[in-house]
């Protein structure tokens, strides 16, 4: 699927890239995509191959249940993100916005600029 943003067409990575494990069904897959739109913006400077998403939920609809974000990215540890929250909407929220943290730590600790900067100090 792909999206298109001024006037080009641009992939859309969540949904090509991520995997539902066990627990979701095929027909959430939309709302899900829909919902980690925020994840576009972050994973966009890495080439598609490089990134895969994979979300499982254990103990799903009970008390205990456990929603899990995966992200790898070629060249950088896995980043994971778990939530667990009861709400399935509010736990999928939660592991969103934690991997946009992460992803945003990430993109910090590489972004160039940053290391010339440490470099300079004494």
């Amino acid at each position: 699927m792909t999206m298109k943003s001024a006037g080009e067409e641009q992939v859309n990575i969540v949904d090509e890239r991520l995997y539902l494990g066990r627990g979701f069904a095929d027909d959430e897959r939309p709302g899900i995509v829909e919902r980690f739109t925020p994840l576009e913006k972050r994973l966009r400077s890495h080439p598609l191959s490089s990134v895969d998403l994979l979300l499982n939920v254990k103990n799903r609809d009970r008390a205990e249940q456990k929603v899990t974000l995966e992200c790898r990215l070629a060249g950088a540890d896995p980043l994971v993100a778990t939530s667990g929250e009861e709400d399935m909407t509010s736990a999928l929220n939660e592991v969103r916005d934690d991997l946009v943290q992460q992803l945003d730590k990430l993109k910090t600790k590489r972004d160039p600029r940053q290391d010339r900067h440490q470099q300079r100090r004494p």
